[in-house]
């Protein structure tokens, strides 16, 4: 089992990494992101209540509540992976380990619950069968660390 350490500090950090970049991008563009997500929305124009297919590159807080939602949820992803990397330079892998099974199992499975319930069951596929992989091999670095 030699490989298994080296192997979850790989996919570790590239979750890591994907977690600031996806995070970044729900945070400066809601709308892109939720459609790359997999559950687009649309803006409603104020005072005009026609959808806008618009989409701003940058984001900026104008009280529509679904974007500032969105932003909203890709501040705490932008934390996850923050907190992911930080324990990385702590080589606190184990931590890490510990974090990633959980989120492998309720947030990668919540998401492709609710995309396969939204009619995305690519998108939902996409999300679910990686996380149980990485909360698989997450825990199974805890499990030998015991």
């Amino acid at each position: 089992m030699n490989f298994l350490l080296p192997t979850f500090k790989v996919v570790s950090l590239v979750f890591a990494g994907s977690a600031i970049v996806t995070g970044a991008q729900a945070i400066l563009d809601p709308v892109g992101f939720s459609r790359s997500f997999g559950i687009p929305i649309t803006v409603v124009k104020d005072g005009d209540r026609s959808k806008s297919t618009a989409i701003p590159h940058i984001h900026k807080p104008n009280g529509d509540p679904i974007t500032s939602y969105v932003s909203l949820m890709g501040v705490r992803q932008l934390a996850t992976g923050i907190t992911l990397l930080t324990f990385a330079w702590q080589k606190k892998w184990t931590e890490m380990a510990t974090i990633l099974t959980i989120l492998g199992i309720v947030v990668a499975g919540t998401d492709g619950y609710f995309l396969s319930c939204f009619g995305a069951h690519n998108q939902a596929k996409f999300h679910a069968i990686p996380g149980a992989l990485i909360a698989l091999l997450a825990g199974a670095v805890v499990f030998t660390t015991l």
